[in-house]
This record gives C-alpha cells, structure tokens and sequence, in this order.
C-alpha cells in the first residue's frame, strides 16, 4: 500500500514528465539546449578535476613511500634500488608511466661539520642522480643536525589530461619528501 505522500510525489513527477513531453511551443527544448553544453563542460571539468587531484597525492604518496622504504634498510644493493622504483611506477596506476613522464631520484644526504648537506649517495630513474659530495642548500640544521644523514626523495610526474580537447596542457606534479633512516645513522650504498 502506497502512503498518500508518495502516492503525491509519484503524482508531481507523473505530471512534470508528462508536462515536459507535451509541451509543443518549444521552450523546454531551447532552455535543455542552452543549459546543457553548460551543464556537460561543467561535468567533464569536474571530472578532470578529480583526476588532477588524485594524480597529485598519488604522486604525494608515491614519493613518501619510496623514501619510507629505503629509510628502513641497513644498507641498499642496486636491485633493492630498482625494486623500490618498480614499487613507486606501480603505486601510480591506473596513470600512465611510460616514457620520462615520471621522475624519481632518491639520495642520502649527511650534514658535514661544516654545516653544508652533502650527498653520501644517489640513484635515479629519469632524473639524474646527484654527484657524490654535491651540496644540497635546501636543508639546514634546524631539520639535519651535524653527523646525522636523511634520505631525500624527489617525484616529478607529467600529467596529460584524458580530455585533451578542453585542456591540452601538461600539469607537473612535483613533491620531496625528507626521512631519517629508521635503523642506524645512514643508509649504505652497495653495488650488487
């Protein structure tokens, strides 16, 4: 049984539909023409605008995570280097990777007695590593005291828009993340 409430909604919606279909002096169908092109960009816009953001903090997430991993290692090996950078390309599905669309570099930084951060060791994956003892200026003893060392993770990822008709540009997302290592002073660098 059908309360008398529902029984009116049922009723109104009955009659807006039926309203709208035998309307024949055509202004329903010039208002649905002029509102919805609006009404369409303005839903394409808000997906893309998910998207954006999501490609964002995955590439937030991303960069945090392979620091993370690598803080918590004693000592890396090149495979262990590469794996953790399979890792991260693999964090960033359902986006594409292919190609230099995403940049990730990964260094140890030590604070010398001299007060200047001083990279221990660094790997890349499109983007070049640092030299050995190249001075980082972007961090100051107030976040790494002298003789203690942090991992340094840089992302950069180019992302193209799946609705390149409406915005044919690429946004770069770029993070750093800054983590000391978990199980000792440093983390070593090894060749396999």
């Amino acid at each position: 049984m059908i309360s008398l409430s529902r029984l009116a909604n049922r009723l109104k919606l009955k009659t807006f539909t039926q309203a709208f279909s035998e309307a024949r002096g055509g202004a329903a169908a010039v208002e649905f023409a002029l509102i919805a092109p609006i009404l369409i960009v303005l839903y394409l816009g808000l997906a893309e605008l998910t998207l954006g953001m999501m490609a964002s903090r995955r590439t937030s997430h991303l960069a945090a995570t392979v620091g993370d991993l690598a803080a918590q290692s004693e000592s890396l090996t090149d495979a262990n280097v590469s794996d953790i950078f399979d890792i991260g390309t693999s964090m960033l599905q359902p986006f594409t990777t292919t190609g230099t669309v995403l940049k990730i570099r990964l260094s140890c930084v030590k604070m010398s007695t001299a007060n200047k951060a001083e990279v221990q060791w660094s790997d890349g994956r499109n983007l070049t590593k640092y030299a050995n003892n190249y001075v980082l200026t972007n961090i100051t003893t107030t976040q790494l005291p002298q003789g203690e060392s942090l991992i340094v993770t840089e992302v950069e990822y180019a992302y193209t828009s799946p609705f390149t008709q409406f915005l044919p540009s690429i946004s770069t997302f770029k993070d750093t993340y800054y983590h000391h290592p978990r199980t000792g002073t440093t983390v070593t660098r090894k060749a396999s």
